[in-house]
């Protein structure tokens, strides 16, 4: 039969104690007991110490305890084998308190592992649940009606690795009448320069969006527009006419890349690329044909590919938030019909205040500022209307939007943003006479898986 002990072994030898602390050993003890000739009865025994057996006999108690010292930390377990042989030196019996019975049994203690310490929290995704009201203090809050800039910027947010977002965008922009410099133009002042002038011209764009986040890090971005357009026109003559087009503008790829997130403030770089996948080659009737080519204001595409360059800021603290952007649009070359587009930077800055978990509004100032067009295309007349006039294309304009944000905090739908802009200008500036922006209004779904 065997009995192993784990914790600290006791065993009471005669009247001595055999008292050890924690000692990685092995007692091996024959049955039945030997006679002595004294009467008593013994039994032979060994202590086995690592690889090493030690026979014990009547002076083990003595062995014991002057080796305890030098076998603390150790665990002792204790084997009585019916099987082993004898041992040399005998344990004496008749020294022993009365017999003691030993059943056959097993004592063994599992091993219980300790708690780990908690692990720090986790990089939240752009839209999982909000936090806690300690960690919204020290974390980027990405579940708030407020957590993404208002709906006219794009570019603004990033996500966490694996998440994805689709979004849908409406931008309806009037530009009614026109101006030079900071000077309003009626249609006649126009009209004493050139034979025919824009009044009047409306756009509307549908824009398609994904995101994909790779990493933590590094978000990817495409944009996809659908672009419609109307201009009306007056001649000397009195004639009016409007002139149409449509199509799919040019798709932009982005790569967003965090430099900082810490303190509940984050900063990320913006790389894209816009190709030439835009008509510039629209055409409608006009007074002086049936099938003329459109002026460079209603081309749908620039025809070159472009640079995007731009960083993005954001911050939080308590219920409020803002941030800053600043983008660029660097023209490469020129496109096939030998003209480019004015190089742009567009600078925007916003502050934003949450109302309610799914509630916010936003205040935002936005700056462009334009170069005129480098080349011509030969096929229009610069001397004939000014949006055909590649020398008087530039400007500058400063917008203040209002926006109203819905964030839907849970449920199926949760992680779903709705967001409406409105915004009007404050400071236009512009090279020569062209049509002024009057207002504009964006909408857009946003959804994240």
């Amino acid at each position: 039969m065997t009995i192993k002990f784990t914790r600290l072994l006791g065993w009471a030898m005669g009247t001595a104690a055999f008292s050890m602390a924690p000692l990685s050993s092995t007692v091996y003890a024959s049955s039945p007991a030997t006679a002595k000739d004294d009467g008593s009865s013994s039994m032979a025994a060994a202590l086995m110490l690592g690889d090493e057996t030690l026979n014990l006999g009547e002076s083990a108690t003595s062995w014991s305890q002057s080796h305890t010292d030098n076998a603390r930390g150790l665990q002792p377990t204790l084997q009585l084998d019916e099987d082993r042989p004898q041992a040399s030196l005998p344990i004496t019996t008749a020294a022993m308190e009365p017999a003691i019975s030993i059943p056959t049994v097993e004592f063994s203690q599992e091993s219980v592992p300790l708690s780990p310490v908690d692990a720090p929290t986790e990089f939240p995704l752009a839209d999982t649940p909000a936090l806690s009201p300690l960690d919204e203090g020290i974390y980027w809050s990405p579940a708030r009606p407020d957590s993404h800039a208002p709906i006219g910027v794009m570019g603004d947010h990033t996500h966490g690795q694996g998440e994805f977002m689709v979004s849908y965008r409406y931008m309806y922009m009037d530009m009614d009448g026109n101006r030079s410099g900071r000077d309003s133009l009626t249609p006649d002042e126009v009209l004493q320069q050139f034979p025919i002038t824009p009044t009047r011209m409306t756009m509307q764009m549908h824009m398609l969006g994904a995101m994909y986040a790779p990493s933590d890090t590094l978000t990817l971005m495409a944009m996809v527009p659908y672009i419609v357009k109307e201009m009306d026109h007056v001649t000397r003559m009195g004639t009016r006419f409007t002139t149409n087009s449509e199509g799919f503008g040019d798709i932009k790829l982005s790569g967003l890349y965090t430099v900082l997130d810490q303190t509940r403030q984050r900063i990320h770089l913006n790389v894209g690329v816009s190709f030439p996948t835009g008509s510039i080659e629209e055409r409608d009737a006009t007074p002086m044909g049936p099938d003329q080519i459109l002026p460079y204001p209603m081309q749908i595409g620039s025809g070159t590919v472009d640079l995007l360059p731009g960083i993005t800021y954001l911050g939080q603290a308590g219920d409020w938030s803002w941030g800053a952007q600043a983008i660029g649009t660097l023209r490469i070359g020129r496109n096939a019909n030998d003209y480019r587009l004015g190089n742009q930077l567009a600078l925007t800055t916003w502050g934003a205040y949450r109302w309610s978990d799914w509630f916010s509004t936003s205040l935002r100032l936005g700056g462009r500022t334009w170069g005129n067009i480098d080349g011509q295309d030969s096929r229009l007349n610069p001397n004939l209307i000014p949006t055909a006039n590649p020398s008087i294309r530039g400007g500058s304009q400063l917008d203040l939007g209002l926006g109203l944000n819905f964030y839907v905090p849970e449920g199926g739908w949760s992680g779903t943003r709705l967001a409406v802009e409105f915004n009007l200008p404050v400071y236009r500036n512009l090279s020569g006479p062209q049509l002024e922006t009057d207002f504009s209004v964006i909408a857009g779904v946003q959804a994240s898986f």
